[in-house]
């Protein structure tokens, strides 16, 4: 990945800028998963710095389970890990140590990775897809994700992506689930923003079984 970064932080688009690092948030959590969740979002940014780099999976970490992205970021792993284990939506849970785990054990990839801003334009940010895709792409494939959530970001990647529609919200790409679903930091609760989701993918979950188009759980 390093490598990757590397090429990244050199392109004109980059270059001279801060560079936020992101990925797998703890490496050994993420391997022993068996449904490896991915949130594919927009951007970081840092009000204080303009060069430089830092990375958001050692700043995940180090809050854990807290804020407006990232306890809902746990919350939604925790319910699909239950989803995908007892075949049922679990009750929402506001936090814990299995909440905690949950997070550590996901990814997370930013679109654009430098000039981030509180909210950048749909413009602004379909030129970074467009620049950056075989590199947002490389990145994806070397995670390896089985399930991928869009956190408003899967109207600026599906063209990009060979993909077939399975039910609401989700697409089947290369055996990876890939859901359009807010951002985590959206200003709907917490709750409804859990079980809104976790039915999303048990309906598409369902679909696939009974179309006999595996999504790889076990492997």
């Amino acid at each position: 990945m390093e490598v990757l970064f590397g090429d990244w932080k050199n392109r004109e688009s980059h270059k001279g800028k801060l560079f936020i690092t992101d990925g797998v948030i703890d490496k050994e959590l993420w391997n022993k998963s068996k449904n490896k969740v991915l949130f594919l979002l927009k951007e970081a940014y840092d009000s204080k710095r303009v060069e430089g780099s830092w990375d958001l999976p050692t700043l995940i970490r180090r809050e854990k389970v807290s804020g407006r992205t990232f306890k809902p970021m746990a919350q939604w792993v925790y319910g699909i890990h239950g989803l995908m284990k007892n075949k049922e939506i679990i009750p929402f849970q506001e936090d814990g140590a299995d909440v905690k785990l949950a997070l550590l054990s996901s990814s997370i990839i930013n679109i654009k990775k430098s000039s981030g801003a509180k909210k950048s334009s749909s413009k602004n940010l379909a030129r970074y897809v467009e620049e950056d895709w075989d590199l947002i792409s490389e990145q994806i494939a070397i995670i390896q994700p089985k399930i991928v959530i869009c956190g408003n970001t899967w109207s600026l990647i599906r063209t990009k992506i060979s993909h077939h529609k399975i039910s609401d919200r989700a697409y089947l790409s290369e055996g990876v689930l890939y859901i359009d679903y807010w951002h985590p930091a959206n200003r709907a609760s917490n709750k409804m923003n859990y079980y809104a989701l976790c039915a999303l993918v048990q309906l598409a979950i369902n679909k696939l079984e009974n179309n006999s188009s595996k999504i790889a759980t076990e492997s």
